[in-house]
């Protein structure tokens, strides 16, 4: 009986060494139920020390980040040291999920290991971890690398956002490819034993990307730039709409219900970065959302007037999740990272549009 029991440890313990070292010892976890609330902010992981450095040879300009001071210091997005500091912002707003922003990079210091580290740093702050991965419109033979990578070496990972047990993955620019390309990309993952989540990142004005739903699971407006301020509670609500017509002439029948994920976001502002001044769309020529105004002012709340105004008109089409865009997109100055400029101003703000979001 004793050499029964031995033999059996021993072959529990050369099981465990050929697993990951954050394989879980029991049933995975399911995470997310589909009906539970949901607070998501995008993450860049793309920044180094130099970005914050005035430098002769780009006019004194580096990404639009002179004259941005983030709290933690001028920082390198790979350092462990500021990924725990950010986590602890995080913590202080109350989100649930980040969705960093990441495509296949083994290069040292860049996207492949640093996503490692914000996977190991993520489980002591009770965050899931997603991507919204950058290169949808990739060939397809690429995406399905990509993303095969990600799941496989993540879906068993405890900080994994997860709803229903299934590993999540935003996609950005997944209009590349039609519907059903991208259906087969997720039924051959499905194959090799991967039944994701997938949701469509910045995929929806005027009412495009709605034939999306059935391969993505959500759809959502990653910036609300082009969006009059007085139309865009109309705009979300018209998104719910479509989500709700989904599932009720598909979506429940086919066993593959959509959810309606609105975008909530502090600012916009591309007139600081001189490479982008010529783009289309926004106030001035360039991509512009005054921090202090929506629509008329709010006079008791200067520095988060737009902020609260896209927290309110997302509320009124009862989201599912909220998008937070974004954490830390300095370069686009739609962070809510905290900075010398606003100390703790977004992150305290978000914590209030948590709480209200989920009725506590």
């Amino acid at each position: 009986m004793k050499k029964i029991i031995l033999l059996c440890c021993m072959i529990s313990l050369a099981l465990l060494a050929g697993m990951p070292s954050w394989a879980p010892a029991a049933d995975l976890n399911n995470g997310f139920a589909f009906t539970d609330k949901v607070v998501l902010a995008y993450y860049y992981i793309w920044f180094s020390e130099d970005n914050w450095l005035k430098s002769e040879n780009d006019g004194g300009r580096k990404e639009g980040l002179d004259g941005l001071h983030p709290l933690v210091g001028a920082y390198n997005s790979w350092d462990p040291a500021i990924i725990e500091k950010h986590m602890q912002q995080m913590n202080r707003a109350l989100i649930d999920a980040l969705a960093v922003s990441w495509w296949y990079d083994p290069k040292p210091n860049r996207f492949n290991s640093t996503l490692d580290t914000i996977y190991e740093k993520a489980v002591a702050h009770n965050l899931k971890i997603t991507i919204d991965y950058e290169h949808g419109g990739a060939p397809l033979d690429t995406v399905y690398h990509d993303l095969f990578y990600f799941l496989n070496r993540y879906k068993d990972h405890p900080a994994m956002l997860k709803v229903e047990g299934q590993p999540v993955v935003m996609v950005w620019t997944a209009w590349g490819h039609t519907p059903a390309e991208w259906q087969e990309v997720f039924d051959k993952l499905e194959q090799a034993g991967i039944r994701a989540f997938p949701i469509m990142s910045g995929s929806y004005q005027n009412g495009k990307g709605k034939e999306y739903l059935g391969p993505f699971r959500a759809l959502e407006e990653y910036t609300l730039v082009d969006i009059e301020d007085c139309q865009l509670a109309e705009f979300m609500q018209t998104m719910r709409g479509h989500i709700d017509d989904y599932n009720r002439t598909q979506g429940f029948q086919n066993g593959k219900p959509a959810q309606h994920h609105a975008t909530i976001s502090p600012g916009y502002d591309e007139t600081r970065n001189e490479s982008r001044k010529s783009r289309n769309g926004g106030f001035k020529g360039a991509g512009w959302k005054d921090r202090t105004k929506f629509g008329v002012n709010y006079p008791d709340d200067p520095e988060g007037a737009y902020y609260r105004g896209t927290f309110e008109a997302a509320m009124r089409s009862n989201p599912d999740w909220l998008h937070i865009s974004t954490f830390n997109e300095l370069a686009e100055f739609s962070h809510i990272e905290a900075t010398f400029e606003h100390g703790y101003t977004y992150i305290d703000l978000t914590a209030e549009f948590v709480r209200k979001f989920k009725g506590r």
